[in-house]
């Protein structure tokens, strides 16, 4: 009978134990696992803030990791492991994408440490992908990707064929709907809008100081300037520069290029020469390129860029007949195209 009780206490003492033991063990795995799931949450929202930071704000990936890494610093976990996370920027594999990774991470335990584990060694990864849809509409205040040409804004609609013909910004008027101008980007003027004395800025609220052709920011160079640029129209386009006109804005100055066209600097034949030589750098000599797509800025009634349109190049007209020459595009405007973020699961 003795023997029987100490059995049954003895036998109660290693229940209690093994009970306790493996609560505690529960109690370390939960809090690992709790950790992991918040480690996760960092991951994710990393890659959503790089990948939209990226799109809306500014294409420097370098920027973007700084942008995140301030966040990071607000929480308590992010503080810790803000200098443990790396990222990994894929811009070669369809759809592009971003990743952020944390490879080791190790959570103290408390009772597992008296079976020998002190931590546990916890990872966590996470992606977004950067993919190309339609917006299915005509116009976006959007682009991923722009040519060095504008065009007078209206009432796109898709399917709306357009004959578009090259007129230089100093005979610009906001009646002309199938007009295209020429345009360059990173100008080094400090205004979004066209370098011009055709127009009076007075009205627009913009400093103006700054954009005026007698500026040494905002200095015109006739045909050598024009010449550069139709040199670079190819490269402007392949180069999917972002552009975001929201709220009015864009994320790099855009102009058209000033009233110099067009006088003793740069005659209407030499124009016509330069920029057929760019134009057929993107559409192929013989037009072999052709059709092919690109966003075209949309200016409003004051000449400001105010988003862009899409159009399908099917084919173009270009007559290098001196001052009678000219250069048309035949386009349809098609649905314009958005960069959507989607974390990977």
């Amino acid at each position: 009978m003795k023997k029987a009780f100490i059995d049954q206490i003895i036998l109660g003492f290693l229940l209690f134990t093994s009970l306790i033991g493996l609560g505690a063990t529960i109690s370390d795995n939960m809090q690992a696992r709790d950790k992991y799931y918040n480690l996760k949450k960092i991951t994710d929202n990393s890659v959503l803030t790089l990948a939209k930071y990226y799109l809306n704000v500014n294409e420097d990936t370098t920027m973007a990791e700084d942008i995140n890494y301030d966040m990071l610093e607000e929480t308590k976990l992010g503080n810790e492991i803000k200098d443990k996370i790396t990222y990994t920027w894929d811009f070669v594999s369809e759809p592009n994408s971003v990743t952020a990774s944390i490879a080791d991470y190790k959570e103290d335990t408390f009772w597992l440490r008296f079976l020998n584990l002190d931590s546990f060694n916890l990872k966590s990864s996470s992606q977004a992908s950067i993919t190309i849809i339609d917006t299915n509409l005509p116009t976006s205040p959007y682009s991923a990707g722009i040519a060095p040409f504008a065009i007078n804004d209206r009432n796109f609609s898709i399917g709306d064929n357009i004959d578009m013909n090259y007129s230089i910004t100093a005979d610009w008027a906001y009646a002309d709907k199938d007009t295209f101008y020429p345009i360059i980007t990173n100008c080094d003027c400090d205004c979004s809008f066209i370098l011009s004395n055709k127009f009076d800025f007075s009205d627009l609220g913009f400093d103006v100081d700054s954009c005026n052709e007698s500026s040494s920011a905002c200095t015109t160079h006739g045909e050598s300037e024009f010449r550069d640029y139709t040199k670079d129209i190819v490269n402007i386009y392949n180069s999917e520069q972002s552009i975001n006109f929201e709220n009015g804005k864009t994320d790099t100055p855009i102009c058209l290029i000033g009233t110099y066209l067009g006088n003793s600097n740069s005659t209407w034949t030499t124009q016509i020469n330069h920029l057929s030589s760019g134009i057929y750098d993107i559409i192929g000599s013989n037009g072999n390129n052709l059709p092919l797509e690109m966003d075209i800025i949309t200016l409003d009634s004051n000449a400001l860029a105010n988003g862009i349109v899409r159009v399908n190049i099917s084919a173009s007209d270009i007559n290098k007949g001196g001052n009678s020459g000219y250069i048309t595009l035949n386009t349809q405007i098609v649905s314009t195209k958005s960069k959507e973020v989607e974390l990977v699961y």
